[in-house]
Parts: C-alpha cells; structure tokens; sequence
C-alpha cells in the first residue's frame, strides 16, 4: 500500500492538460488557467482508499524545479503523478529525472492522451518514467496505491527493473519488452467507465481555487466534467480515442450536489461544464438546467457544443439555469474543408446556431483550425469572413495539430507534411506542419492578420465595451484587448 503520492503540473508552461485538449496558453492571452481536474479526480480517488496527496500546479503558482525537489523532500512522497501534454512532453519528462535524482525509489507516474498509442515507446525513450496510464485514469490510479501485483492492473504499461523482478515476456496475456535493463509490461485496456456517478467529487481542497478565474470578471471558476464520449469522428479530435464513441453522461442529481459542494464549500459559482458533446442529449440537458434552477444557485456557467445540436428550446432552458456563454468548433468556413475532416455539420447549421444564441443573449466563443493539410490563402479568407458574418464575442485561429492516433497524423505523413514518428512541439498557438499550399511561416502571418481583421474592427470593440455589464468587466475587456494587442505587435 502506497501512503503518499505527490501530483503535479509540470514546470514547462501554461498548458490546458485535458487530453483532447492540449492548448498552450502562454500566447494566447485571453486564455486563463483551468484547474488540473484530472489530477483533481485522481487525488480524490486516492484519497478515497486513504492515501495523504499533494497537489501542485507549478506553472500557476510560479513554481520551478527547485519548489519541484523541495517539494519532494518535504513531502517525501512514494509516487509521483505528473499531468503531460503530447507537445511538451519531453520537457514534463524532466520531472522523472529529478525524482529519481532526489529519490530513486520514488515511482514516477504519468496520464496523458499520448499514451493511448506511443506508451511503450515513452517508456523506451524515458528511462526514469515508471508507469503510463493509458485511458480514464481514477480507479487505475486507485488501484496502482493500493495493488501489489501490478500485472493485475488494467489500463497501465509500466517498467520492471532487472535485475530486482525478473518476468517472462507473456504473464496472463500480457505483452512484454525486453531489454537488458528493464522490461515493459503492456496490460490489456481498462473498459471505460459505465456509472460516472461512481467517481468521487475532484479534490479541489488540494488546490486554491482563486488562482483560476473567469477571464471576463475575475471571479473564481472551476471545470465541472458532465459527461464523457463522442459519437462523431473528426479526424483532428482525440474524443473518440480518449473516451470512446458512446456519450456516457452523469447524472443530472450527481451534478447538483457538485456545484452544490462548490458554492457552500468552495465559494465557487462560475463553471465551466467540460464534455465532449455536452448538448447532444437534449431531455438530459433540459432535466439538468430545471434542476440548476429548482435549486437556486444562483451560478454562471459556460459550455461547448456543436453547432448541430443546438435549438430554441434547449437555449431558453440554458439561460435561464445561468449559461452565459457557449463555445463552438466551427473550424473552417470552406464547406468542401468541412466535408474533409468529417465536422458533419454545414455552415448554415453554424449561421443557425450563432444567430439563436443572440437571439437568448448568450454569448459565443467560436474557434476556427489553421493549417489543415487542404489549407490555401483561399480557404483561409473564407474563414475570415466567415468570422466576420457570425461576429461572436470572442474568436480563436488555432493552429491544427496532428495528434498520435489521429486521422489527421495519418495524412500528414502520407502527405509528407509530417516524418513517420515525428511529434511536433508546436501546438495551437504556433503552427506544427505546413499545409499542402502554406509554409508555417505563411500560416503565422495569416493567423495575425485574421485576428486583427476580427478584434480591431471599431463595431466590435464599440459593441464589447457597451456590452459589459460592470464596471470590472469592462477593465478585463480592455486589459486582455491590450493584451492581445500585444501578443499580435510581437
């Protein structure tokens, strides 16, 4: 039984570490920090089988590897969880080195979306990384502190150390590689989990929550994950591969007494519901907002969704339970790029749903991709338009990158745009690859110009101002407009 285990963000930079999504946030700067509720849910299933946990999210609190090591030796943990992104990967890896220099029976640990499919050769590529765990994370975790045989253990591949505990290469089905130092054990997937109910509530105790804010009032926000799975396949997305193709959703009950814990105990009442399709199920959507208001919580909240699935009365009942924000995938505004990466939806759907939200006064995030293989100087200004016809509140050009896994990887290496192998470092903010007809350098420049085009039309900066509600939203408008104004000068 393991006793002690420290989970950490790495030192390597502002990342949203949710496995399908990735993004870095250092550049983008009307982007804030979201809690790490995937070790938040990990901590909390250890918790529940009596382990001591510390949280630490270096990159928030400012840390470096020195508060890393001094953190080890003060907490003398006996398991390490590290949250990794696929770009920065090889920097979060540092942290394994460091464990090992401060302890090397430390047993280090890492989850991430990238283990789905390049597991063994992480293990492989870095000798002081112990465990991955591939897939939901909570109960092989809680199974990882408190098993003594791990080959028992679902969902993880993980390095036995010669000459300690030799193994053969196949025990219960199990793959093995061998090489003189150590072998890999592979143990068959964990099957995703059926009841979402069954998690414990995130250990958000284990963090300070006022380190993570609503961009536009600067008030407390945490993530609430609602449901799980996507039945929709975009070859960029790793929904599928992370949480399968069928939609697996909470209760609308266990939600409830979650924002509930968060308002009484945390004083949290702005959220953040993260789901893979979270307005698909429309009875559930429609049961889930009566029951915000019955309750009286008085909270705010943001979601995303698909422009298909979107109607009059699924927005009337979210704004009146407090949706004050809906952010959408639009991703190209070239109907025949739209077909290529299998959206499933159409722009008119898109026109559709942006003009229902104003229609409620809801306001929209919507996010466009750069630099898919299919990408020219052509189909990139029709997606400018295409910003400018919908006119959202707030818009994001993110730069695609092809995931491990993906369809998208796939093309690209076939395409020659990517090395068989080849992990970009380079995500969201700064191009991976190249399209078929743009270089990287000529994506920056239209990421640029498509973002001042937007932001810096006088309607649009008259109509956000008029449009804040106080004061203090107002001063955040402008502070991240500098901002990003900024981050377009360098």
């Amino acid at each position: 039984m393991i006793n002690r285990v420290l989970l950490i963000v790495p030192p390597t930079g502002l990342y949203i570490r949710e496995d399908r999504c990735q993004t870095p946030i250092e550049r983008l700067k009307t982007v804030t920090a979201r809690p790490p509720i995937d070790l938040l849910y990990i901590a909390a299933s250890l918790e529940s089988a009596g382990v001591q946990c510390r949280i630490k999210d270096y990159p928030v609190l400012g840390g470096t590897w020195e508060s890393l090591k001094q953190d080890i030796l003060d907490f003398q943990p006996e398991m390490m969880v590290i949250s990794i992104t696929t770009p920065s990967l090889d920097s979060d890896m540092q942290a394994c080195n460091l464990a090992k220099e401060v302890n090397p029976r430390l047993i280090t640990v890492a989850k991430g979306a990238h283990f789905t499919f390049l597991d063994i050769a992480a293990l492989e590529q870095y000798p002081n990384l112990d465990i991955v765990i591939r897939g939901e994370y909570e109960l092989t975790a809680k199974e990882l502190v408190t098993s003594s045989d791990w080959r028992q253990i679902a969902g993880i591949t993980y390095r036995v150390r010669h000459p300690k505990c030799p193994m053969p290469t196949n025990i219960n089905g199990n793959s093995a590689i061998r090489n003189p130092q150590s072998e890999i054990m592979r143990n068959p997937d964990r099957p995703f989990l059926e009841n979402l109910d069954e998690l414990p509530f995130p250990a958000r105790h284990l963090i300070d929550n006022r380190l993570y804010i609503r961009p536009d009032t600067g008030e407390p926000q945490t993530t609430v994950i609602t449901n799980r799975g996507c039945p929709y396949t975009c070859i960029f997305c790793l929904s599928t591969q992370v949480a399968g193709l069928k939609l697996r959703m909470r209760t609308p009950e266990n939600i409830i007494a979650e924002l509930q814990e968060c308002v009484h105990k945390h004083q949290i009442r702005n959220f953040l519901f993260r789901a893979d399709t979270f307005t698909l199920n429309k009875p559930w959507i429609l049961e889930l907002c009566q029951k915000i208001r019955e309750m009286n919580l008085n909270i705010s909240w943001a979601c995303n969704s698909r422009v298909d699935t979107i109607d009059a009365e699924r927005l009337q009942a979210m704004k009146d339970a407090g949706c004050w924000l809906i952010a959408f995938g639009i991703e190209t505004g070239n109907e025949p790029m739209l077909v290529n990466i299998k959206k499933q939806t159409t722009l008119d759907q898109a026109r559709a749903a942006i003009r229902l939200c104003k229609q409620y006064k809801i306001k929209t995030s919507v996010y466009f991709l750069i630099g898919l293989p299919w990408e020219s100087k052509e189909t990139f200004a029709e997606s400018v338009q295409f910003a400018k016809e919908l006119d959202p509140e707030f818009i994001e050009f993110f730069y695609a990158y092809p995931f491990p896994g993906t369809e998208f990887y796939e093309i690209a290496v076939a395409e020659k745009l990517l090395a068989p192998g080849e992990i970009p470092k380079s995500a969201y903010d700064s191009p991976a690859i190249p399209s078929l007809y743009l270089s990287i350098e000529e994506l920056k420049q239209l990421r640029t110009k498509a973002l001042r085009q937007f932001y810096f039309r006088p309607s649009y900066v008259f109509r956000t101002l008029k449009n804040a509600g106080t004061v203090k939203q107002m001063v955040n408008y402008l502070r991240y407009g500098f901002k990003q104004l900024a981050d377009l000068a360098d």
